[in-house]
């Protein structure tokens, strides 16, 4: 449990990070266009609010992993695997293996649930019915 507890919470934090530094970079750049001067802090609210839309992409990011994650377990590029500390294997054509590998990251008892039930592993192929 320590291992999955540790690898969501430095999945929590890249996330949240990532999300600050491209808000920040997006805000750099209209400053630049707007001419505002770099030594005006700010005020606590501007500062408050830039912080909450950087809550909020990490939010949209996060859901844009999981509809990734289902995509990804509906078309079975991923699987259980024991090699890597997160237990899973994304195959190499998976369109948007970054944001599945996240979403893992992120939730990783509900992702190695959600394999488990849908997992290619369980689907036995017998003869067809029609056979």
């Amino acid at each position: 449990m320590q291992t999955t507890l540790s690898i969501a919470l430095r999945a929590h934090a890249v996330l949240l990070s990532a999300s600050v530094a491209v808000l920040t970079a997006v805000c750099l750049c209209i400053v630049l266009l707007l001419h505002v001067p770099l030594d005006d802090p700010g005020t606590f609210g501007h500062r408050a609010t830039l912080f909450g839309i950087a809550v909020l992409g990490a939010l949209f990011v996060r859901h844009k992993a999981r509809c990734a994650f289902r995509a990804a377990l509906q078309t079975r590029q991923i699987r259980l695997s024991d090699v890597n500390a997160n237990g899973i294997f994304i195959s190499d054509g998976c369109p948007h293996a970054w944001l599945v590998q996240m979403y893992a990251e992120l939730c990783p008892v509900a992702a190695r649930r959600q394999i488990e039930s849908g997992s290619p592993a369980r689907d036995v192929r017998g003869p067809k019915a029609s056979d």
